[in-house]
């Protein structure tokens, strides 16, 4: 279950979008307390008719590029999200065309698999979290929790979650929101830990996030996975050349 939220972020860009944007963020060491910077990450955000498109890069350290995602959302609807991880050599697709999700992944040496399973309540995906968490602000202020699958693309099917508001800080004067994203299942619970995030309760965007992230980190000779802190540090909208 090492693998399972590999994929819970990153394309969780501002909460209202009117023009192209872009966010910039840095991944911390989990218990580093911001001081082992491992990554940073660029999302650009674009608008396009009905739906919002977006493209997110990790690059590491030297600014080489280790991951790449794009996702596509119609209001808080899922349409459609790819990764290409360049440091294992893996990629995958996610689709959802009528009342069918399907899954496409393609693994380091070459090899391809799919499947599809049918749609069941509501189906989220990076493509999709930040609209998802607006369009149930309210609902989560209030306390209620609530039930969704989170499409996983190297397991090539959806896992059950609930999310949920687990607290309040403020930092700096800001007043934040703390959400919880655990795993419905009492087994997957026991085994990987939950995602917690913090959003502003002025402009309902995303501040901080910790838990598991797309990168990988290099320890003992191999790729393993990394949960992480990740601050997002700034919001603009970009310029036309």
């Amino acid at each position: 279950m090492g693998n399972l939220l590999r994929c819970l972020i990153i394309l969780l860009f501002p909460l209202t979008l009117s023009a192209q944007q872009k966010v910039v963020a840095e991944l911390f060491g989990l218990k580093s307390e911001r001081k082992q910077k491992l990554y940073d990450l660029s999302l650009e955000i674009t608008p396009q008719g009905a739906e919002t498109l977006m493209l997110g890069e990790f690059r590491d350290t030297l600014g080489k590029v280790v991951v790449t995602e794009k996702g596509a959302a119609a209001g808080d609807k899922f349409v459609s999200y790819e990764i290409v991880r360049s440091q294992t050599g893996e990629s995958g697709r996610i689709t959802l065309e009528g009342d069918k999700i399907k899954f496409e992944y393609e693994g380091a040496d070459g090899k391809k698999k799919s499947s599809e399973e049918k749609l069941k309540g509501i189906l989220l995906c990076t493509s999709n979290f930040a609209p998802f968490v607006l369009s149930h602000w309210d609902q989560f202020q209030q306390g209620n929790s609530v039930s969704v699958r989170y499409a996983v693309w190297d397991r090539l099917e959806t896992v059950g979650f609930t999310i949920k508001k687990v607290g309040e800080a403020e930092v700096a004067g800001e007043k934040l929101m703390e959400l919880q994203m655990k795993p419905t299942s009492f087994i997957i619970a026991a085994l990987v830990d939950p995602v917690h995030f913090w959003y502003s309760d002025k402009d309902k965007t995303l501040r901080v996030l910790k838990g598991r992230v797309p990168v990988k980190q290099m320890k003992n000779g191999k790729w393993s996975d990394l949960d992480a802190e990740v601050v997002y540090t700034k919001v603009q909208s970009a310029v036309s050349k």
